[in-house]
């Protein structure tokens, strides 16, 4: 039977030598490059490039790589503030353990909660939407006819089949598919800047006074921007993995920055190609196509291999999921082990080492969400209204509460190492960018369904404290006392390093 983790303080640990946590999971499986792809699948290069292309466009129109730009510059912001955390505080439980140590365990509690409207509920949705690309596209290409649900009931099984035969066999997966994501994302920017639509070349999209067509408004641009932040999170989906990762005070850090600076720039690079691509003098038709602008661009710029994208938004799509499932698993694992959930939860197969009932409790919810709501609402709307308004809102609030404990942990406990621009300016200054950008991306209210996005968040944080009180009155309060615990680090000896190093990824 696996030992109970040891628990360490926070210490400065020597970075000579590899360390590796004291885990019930796997500990010391992933190296740094395994971090960075674990971050890059869940930011999800294909999906943020193409399936927000017209929304962005409809939002912004030629502003829309400038939206992009902006949003980048705010998210590096913030993985500058997450990684003053993840340094100190190696665990499974990732903004859980960060804000309940940081601020408080019922703050931590609630992080936790909402973020439940995060990474877990980002697999349904965007299973169900792209089983709807594809049902269109053999349709019209190849006269195939696979209904959408056939996809979520294909993929499914095989994404919680992956995640529970070993965290090495998940990202080994992900790296694979995030390779071949990446560079054909590329591709495509960089063939829609040599090869211009109507209008041609231009690098006025950077220039706030470029409005061809009128299609942007200060509005419009503001909600651009939260939909870019929205794009690019996942950029600290390897926090949770820290257990698993060797010199994870480390390596998580760095693979958090790097995520953020390599993905950033090339989604910005991608949009812009997409822009000019299309034609900065017919955006109007952009926004409001009905297939999606890269699909279109594939088609007349890269003829017969425009498949190549079907390919790169398959691979995103499986990618993201492994990688969103990793992330809620680890985190309601976390959790559980420290009381905040039912004990089982935090159960790990004594052989692959992997959390195995938050892996099927993760599948549950995919598939209430990819199946059930895409079937009631239809998949288009379910995709936009959870990730792009619900889960907006939510990691918001994650964020302003990573943010918040920052501040107070560096104030409190470290104030020797206080830094007014790291642990100050950078935390407070990009919460009151996302709080605005959120004010404004409401300002008007979106029509139905989106407009039931505040009700269904709210109603979620309300549930969260009713939690809390049930908690307290039934007097199961030890949960606190744990909480905020991070594992102990050991470091490796001969054997052990021989042993990892052949199966690390």
């Amino acid at each position: 039977m696996l030992q109970e983790p040891r628990r360490a303080p926070v210490v400065e640990r020597p970075r000579a030598g590899i360390w590796t946590a004291d885990t019930e999971l796997r500990g010391g499986s992933l190296g740094l490059i395994g971090a960075v792809m674990q971050n890059v699948t869940a930011i999800a290069p294909a999906i943020a490039a193409f399936f927000f292309t017209p929304t962005l466009v409809g939002f912004a129109g030629a502003h829309a790589p400038l939206a992009y730009f902006l949003g980048f510059l705010i998210v590096l912001a913030l993985g500058t503030c997450l990684v003053q955390l993840a340094r100190l505080f190696p665990s499974a439980g990732g903004y859980f353990t960060y804000v309940s140590r940081a601020v408080h365990p019922r703050a931590g509690f609630l992080t936790a909660w909402m973020y439940t409207l995060y990474s877990p509920i980002i697999t349904g949705p965007l299973l169900a939407f792209f089983g709807v690309i594809l049902e269109r596209e053999l349709a019209a290409n190849f006269g195939v006819d696979l209904p959408w649900w056939a996809f979520v009931l294909l993929a499914l099984p095989a994404i919680t089949a992956l995640g529970h035969f070993g965290i090495q066999l998940s990202v080994r997966t992900i790296v694979v598919l995030g390779s071949i994501e990446f560079l054909i994302v590329l591709a495509l920017g960089l063939s829609g800047l040599i090869d211009p639509g109507p209008g041609g070349f231009t690098a006025r999209a950077f220039d706030p006074g470029f409005n061809p067509g009128d299609v942007a408004s200060a509005t419009g641009f503001a909600l651009a921007v939260v939909f870019t932040v929205q794009g690019l999170t996942g950029w600290e989906a390897a926090v949770p993995l820290a257990e698993e990762t060797e010199n994870p005070r480390r390596n998580v850090p760095i693979a958090t920055m790097l995520s953020i600076a390599m993905i950033g720039l090339v989604l910005v690079v991608v949009i812009w190609g997409q822009v000019i691509g299309w034609g900065v003098a017919d955006l109007a038709a952009m926004g409001e196509s009905e297939e999606l602008p890269a699909l279109v661009l594939g088609h007349r710029i890269w003829g017969g291999a425009w498949v190549l994208l079907l390919v790169a938004m398959l691979t995103s799509v499986i990618g993201a999921s492994l990688a969103c499932q990793n992330v809620a698993s680890r985190m309601w694992f976390g959790m559980a082990r420290s009381g905040a959930l039912p004990r089982p939860v935090a159960r790990v197969h004594p052989v692959h080492r992997t959390p195995t009932l938050a892996i099927a409790l993760q599948c549950a919810l995919t598939a209430a969400l990819g199946l059930g709501v895409a079937a009631l609402v239809g998949p288009e709307r379910t995709f936009v209204m959870v990730l792009g308004f619900v889960l907006v809102i939510a990691v918001i609030f994650v964020y302003l509460m990573a943010n918040l404990g920052v501040v107070v942990h560096y104030w409190r406990h470290q104030r020797r190492h206080f830094n007014w621009v790291l642990h100050f300016l950078f935390p407070v200054g990009t919460s009151a960018v996302l709080v605005y950008s959120l004010v404004r991306s409401f300002t008007p209210f979106p029509e139905a369904p989106y407009n039931w996005s505040p009700a269904i968040v709210g109603a979620w944080f309300l549930a969260g404290c009713g939690v809390l009180v049930a908690f307290r009155a039934r007097g199961h309060e030890g949960w606190l006392t744990r909480a905020g615990e991070v594992v102990a680090e050991h470091r490796e000896d001969a054997e052990e390093l021989a042993t990892l190093h052949e199966h690390r990824v």
